[in-house]
C-alpha cells in the first residue's frame, strides 16, 4: 500500500535497555541490493551484540542526479523544481529509498524500491508522502506490501525521526541489524521484514547511537496503515 496513507504509530522508548544477540546461524549479508559490498562500520555500537551491516547513503543536489536512477524517477514524481535541500538516497540489503523535502508543500516525498516483483514492471515499488507539522512528521508514512525481496518476502518502509545527536540508526533484521547513517538533517527511511500483510502493519525494532557508538535510545516502532 502507498505510504501516503495514514499510519498509526506506537513508540515504546526504553533507553536503558540493550539489544540482545541473534542466535541464528544464517550468514550475515556482505553485499547490498545494488551488488556493492557493504562498507565496514567504523565504530562498535553500544548494546548491539548482533552482527551489523552498514548501508550506504548518498546526498545530492537536484542538478547532480543522473538519469535512469531511482533518484531521477523519484524527482520526476515529486516535481523536481520544488525540491528544497539535499536528496538522500539509501541502499540497504533488500531495499533502497529516496527522501526529498518539498518546498511548496513543506513535506517529505519518498520512493521505495526492492528486487522483488512489482505491479506492471514499474521502476519503483512504493511511494510515500508526509506533510510536516511543526517541522516533524505526524506519523512514519508506512509503506507495506508493495515491495518484496527477490525471494518474495514482504518488506516494510518507514521514516524514523532521529534524535539530534544520532549518527547511526539500527533496525533489527532476521539474523543481523541493518545500520543507517543520518544525512541531510532529514528523517531516515528504514526497512523491516517484520510485517503483517493482513493487518497492513509492520514493526521496526530500532536503536539510535552517537558518532562514537554510544547508545542514545532503543524503541519499537509499530506502524499500521489506516483503513
Amino acid at each position: 500500500m502507498l505510504g501516503r496513507l495514514f499510519a498509526r504509530v506506537a513508540v515504546l522508548v526504553a533507553g536503558a535497555m540493550l539489544m540482545t544477540g541473534c542466535d541464528s546461524d544464517e550468514p550475515t549479508p556482505t553485499t547490498l541490493m545494488n551488488g556493492s559490498r557493504a562498507p565496514e562500520l567504523a565504530v562498535d555500537l553500544e548494546g548491539i551484540e548482533s552482527r551489523a551491516v552498514l548501508t550506504v547513503v548518498a546526498t545530492s543536489g537536484i542538478g547532480e542526479i543522473d538519469a535512469n536512477t531511482i533518484a531521477a524517477t523519484c524527482l520526476a514524481r515529486a516535481d523536481g523544481d520544488r525540491v528544497s535541500g539535499p536528496i538522500v538516497v539509501r541502499t540497504g540489503v533488500d531495499g533502497e529509498s529516496v527522501t526529498i523535502r518539498t518546498r511548496s508543500t513543506r513535506g517529505l516525498y519518498g520512493c521505495d524500491n526492492s528486487e522483488g516483483r512489482r505491479e506492471e514492471d514499474r521502476p519503483i515499488c512504493g511511494v510515500a508522502f508526509g506533510r510536516l507539522s511543526g517541522g516533524r512528521l505526524p506519523d512514519p508514512r508506512l509503506d507495506v506490501g508493495a515491495c518484496a525481496t527477490k525471494d518474495g518476502a514482504a518488506l516494510g518502509f518507514a521514516w524514523v525521526e532521529p534524535n539530534p545527536r544520532t549518527r547511526y540508526v539500527t533496525v533489527e533484521r532476521n539474523a543481523y541489524v541493518e545500520v543507517y547513517e543520518t544525512a541531510g538533517r532529514l528523517p531516515v527511511r528504514v526497512t523491516t521484514s517484520e510485517v503483517e500483510i493482513e493487518q497492513s502493519s509492520a514493526t521496526f525494532r530500532v536503536s539510535e547511537h552517537t558518532s562514537d557508538g554510544s547508545l542514545i535510545r532503543r524503541y519499537r516502532l509499530e506502524a499500521s496503515v489506516a483503513g
